[in-house]
């Protein structure tokens, strides 16, 4: 005989996996450490491209503006602000991305304890069909 409470249970939780599987992965497959540490050395490889790329824009439109040639004072004031520009944008989009990378990481913790609460659930289910058929036998 089917006990529908169990086939309820595993239903639920199944549907519950499929739909949380990567969330719940990043927890199985990484300590939190790790996971930001991974994160932020992303988030600063991409903040180092994009800037680099805003570099040669503004480089490109210096020399588009300065017909003649640029002058000395206008390289001297172009490196300074992108240079301080350079690790303002950098601490703030790693900062950002590795307090994004947190979130993911304690939303996946959170999606874990939910599906490990079910299965326990689950087991006390099982135990006490278990238990109920012995009473009868």
């Amino acid at each position: 005989m089917i006990d529908t409470r169990r086939a309820h249970q595993m239903t639920k939780m199944a549907m519950f996996e499929r739909e949380e599987s990567d969330n719940i992965r990043i927890v199985k497959n990484h300590s939190r450490k790790g996971y930001l540490a991974l994160w932020t050395m992303i988030y600063s490889v991409a903040a180092v491209l994009v800037y680099l790329l805003y570099t040669f824009i503004g480089i490109a439109i210096m020399i588009a503006v300065y017909e003649k040639g640029v002058p000395s004072i206008a390289w001297i004031i172009f490196a300074v602000v992108f240079t301080s520009g350079f690790v303002f944008h950098t601490y703030y989009l790693v900062k950002s991305g590795r307090k994004k990378a947190a979130k993911r990481y304690d939303e996946s913790n959170e999606k874990n304890e939910q599906i490990l609460e079910q299965y326990k659930i689950l087991d006390d289910l099982y135990k006490t069909s278990e238990t109920s058929r012995k009473i009868y036998e």
